[in-house]
Order: C-alpha cells, then sequence, then structure tokens
C-alpha cells in the first residue's frame, strides 16, 4: 500500500511563475494516459479546502486527469505526460471558463470544444432567478425605508409628548403589503415561486398555474424573463440536433434581440455570455448533443465518496483509494 500511495505524487510538478519568480508545487494524484479517449470531458471539484481539475474519458467514465489547479499554463504543464494521447482528442466538452478554453486550446489542439449545455442551463437559470430576488429586494428596500420613516415620526411623537408631559406609547410598526387574488402578498408569492421558475409551463402543477397567473400579473418583468427562458432553453433541446447551422443561428440571433428589447439587466449579461462563446455553445448540435455528463456524474459519485470516508484528512488514502475506484 505504501508504494501505492507513494505512486501518487509521481507525477507532481514544480511550476515556475515567471511574472512572480514564485515556485508552486502541483499535486497530481492521477494521470493515466491509458484512460484519454477521442472524446474527453473536463471540470473543477473542490476537495476540502482546495479546487481540483478532474479530466473524464466521456465513453468509458474513467479518470483520466486530476490535478489541484485550475490555471490554464500550469494544467499544461502537468499534462506533459500525457501530451501525445491529449492531441488527438477530437471533443472536449467543458464549461465556459476562460481557463479551461485556454488548456484546451494549448493541449488539446485538433478537439472541438463543447461548451457543456449543464453548466449554460445553469447560468440561464440563475439569470431568471436573480430577477426574482431582485423584484423580492425592491420591497424589502421599500420595507424599511416605511421602518425608518416611522421611526422619525415615533421620534417626533415622543419629543412632542414629553413637551406635553403626556407619556409616549409606542407604536407597533407595520408594513401593508397588499393581498393577491391567491391570498399571498408580493412578498410570499416571490419566495414561493423559485421551482415553478424552474419548469416549463406544462410541466407545472395547478397549485402552481394558480400561482404563477398571480405572479405574472403582479410582475410582467418577470413573466418576460421566464417566457425568454423557455425560449432559449426550447432552442438549446435535442430537437434542433441535426438542423442547419443557418437555422440554428437564425433562432439564436432573434433571441439575442428578444432579450435586447426586454431590457432585463440579467437576462442582457446571460445574453452577452452566451454570444462570447457562441461557437462552443452550438458545438453541441454539431456533435449530436454532447455534454458533460460523465464528468458531472463522476463529480457526484467523488462527493458521494468524500461523504462516505468521513472527509479526506488523510489525503493521500483518499487518493489511493479514488485512484483504484474511479481511475
Amino acid at each position: 500500500m505504501e508504494c501505492g500511495q507513494s505512486s501518487l505524487h509521481e507525477n507532481d510538478i514544480e511550476y515556475l511563475n515567471e511574472d512572480t519568480g514564485e515556485i508552486k508545487n502541483i499535486q497530481v494524484p492521477v494521470c493515466i494516459p491509458a484512460n484519454v479517449g477521442s472524446k474527453m470531458c473536463i471540470d473543477e471539484k473542490q476537495i476540502g479546502e482546495d479546487i481540483y481539475t478532474v479530466m473524464i474519458n466521456h465513453d468509458t467514465g474513467k479518470i483520466a486527469f486530476m490535478a489541484d489547479t485550475i490555471m490554464s499554463t500550469e494544467l499544461f504543464e502537468a499534462t506533459q505526460p500525457m501530451r501525445e494521447e491529449l492531441r488527438k482528442v477530437k471533443v472536449i466538452n467543458r464549461d465556459l471558463a476562460s481557463w479551461y478554453r485556454k488548456f484546451s486550446d494549448l493541449a488539446m489542439p485538433n478537439a472541438d470544444q463543447v461548451g457543456d449545455k449543464f453548466h449554460v442551463i445553469k447560468l440561464l437559470l440563475e439569470a431568471g432567478q436573480a430577477v426574482r430576488i431582485k423584484l423580492k429586494r425592491k420591497i424589502d428596500t421599500e420595507k424599511r425605508k416605511a421602518h425608518e420613516t416611522f421611526k422619525i415620526a415615533e421620534q417626533k411623537r415622543r419629543k412632542a409628548n414629553e413637551s406635553k408631559g403626556v407619556k409616549f406609547k409606542k407604536k407597533k410598526f407595520v408594513f401593508n403589503e397588499k393581498v393577491l387574488g391567491n391570498g399571498e402578498t408580493p412578498t410570499m408569492i416571490l419566495k414561493r415561486s423559485q421551482y415553478l421558475l424552474y419548469k416549463f409551463k406544462h410541466q407545472w402543477t395547478d397549485k402552481q398555474k394558480e400561482r404563477a397567473a398571480f405572479l405574472f400579473a403582479e410582475f410582467p418583468e418577470l413573466e418576460k424573463s421566464y417566457f425568454l427562458s423557455c425560449e432559449f432553453r426550447a432552442w438549446y433541446s435535442k430537437a434542433n440536433i441535426g438542423k442547419h447551422e443557418l437555422i440554428l443561428e437564425a433562432g439564436l440571433f432573434q433571441w439575442y434581440e428578444n432579450v435586447e428589447e426586454s431590457r432585463i439587466e440579467e437576462l442582457m449579461n446571460f445574453s452577452s455570455t452566451v454570444e462570447r462563446n457562441q461557437d462552443y455553445i452550438c458545438n453541441y448540435f454539431l456533435h449530436n448533443g454532447s455534454t458533460n455528463a460523465k464528468a458531472e456524474n463522476k463529480n457526484g459519485k467523488i462527493k458521494k465518496f468524500i461523504n462516505s470516508n468521513q472527509g479526506t484528512r488523510d489525503r493521500d488514502f483518499f487518493f489511493f483509494r479514488l485512484k483504484k475506484y474511479y481511475a
């Protein structure tokens, strides 16, 4: 076992940062060139307080590489033992992080980079939730300002009573929110609508359909945001795989225009991200709906593995077992 664990460090490297002159030790617990295939997935995984890059064979699900860095130049140096195999990779699924784009350009120059659908949709849904949170925060701000006005009025009333020798009786602050047709206040309905915004309209329960009707009537900006999100998800669906790229681009450009017209800042920010990564996102359709699902699945298994091993205090032993099970 000692021999097995000591081999975990045989691929560790010392990286010299030429800008700072600092030498950094980068641990590479997994580096198996034989596990590299024509389709690979790359993602990050937090283990303890450290962020590791994990590269997985899309077809076999085996871990080919793991290192405690996400920096593109450091990853390029750490993958030196598998450089020849990486040049044969045809497809690399990744999130939209710039460091993985740069690393893929360096290490896998012959691979088509596919922006992972899971991460793109996650960003989209976060943008939609940001609109909901913004609207709730606006009500919270109104409530705070009303409370501040109330306190000033109470201070004035206290002074007036003291000058007259009248006993001061403190009043209780009440913020009167209107009640919507379903019995909920705007604050309540915004809080309770988190999950219906994740679903398509046809997936709503009867209760969610009722709530959505009152929600969108009260907050038209949220309604517009929701349906713009659904439009993008419909464009990004498997149903469009195989369609001509000009048709796909036309649909995406129309969506860009719709978002621009909406002037919803959160959706405009997401739209800008999509536009900057358009080629990588559209590669999803060119490669038959290729995603990072294997990497995400492996991340989930690693998380369960961490929990079942009561954490990772003995990091070497943890990686020794991880390598045996998943690499």
